[in-house]
């Protein structure tokens, strides 16, 4: 398999939302269209080959369908925003601040080339604001688009 990205279901299992072959557990937000609202949620990385380790692991949120220049992500056009930030403390409103919307992060390498880690879940945080006077919708296009180099160990 590959590098998959996970979170906490509703019973507080790690729940596997895509490995890039099955995404049929999308991340799930409920936003008050009404007055707009912003939700932050934990994710995390995890290998599950412990055969292979990950390096160069870059995560950036994207619009699958207006992505110029960054469509649902980037917060000015429409909006809608998306901020990510590794590491397993929630960031404070003032870290979020400094934040850019739409920004990729680098996530540390995934094992190493003495051993692949498939136990460990490596956090990050995901937030994402929705606009003020919105009609009710599932939003399908926003994605993480997760790219690494898969190493054998």
């Amino acid at each position: 398999m590959a590098l998959g990205v996970y979170f906490r279901d509703s019973n507080g299992a790690m729940s596997l939302a895509t490995n890039g072959v099955d995404t049929s557990n999308p991340i799930t937000t409920i936003h008050d269209g009404k007055d707009g609202d912003t939700n932050a949620i934990v994710l995390y990385l995890r290998n599950d080959n412990a055969t292979k380790w990950y390096s160069n692991i870059l995560i950036l949120p994207l619009d699958l369908i207006d992505a110029n220049p960054y469509g649902d992500v980037g917060y000015v056009e429409t909006g809608w925003g998306v901020k990510l930030n590794k590491g397993g403390s929630e960031p404070t409103d003032a870290e979020w601040a400094d934040i850019d919307w739409g920004s990729h992060i680098h996530m540390d390498n995934v094992g190493s080339g003495v051993a692949g880690d498939a136990a460990t879940y490596y956090p990050f945080w995901y937030l994402i604001s929705c606009p003020p006077n919105t009609n009710a919708q599932n939003k399908s296009d926003i994605v993480l688009n997760v790219t690494y180099t898969e190493n054998a160990v």
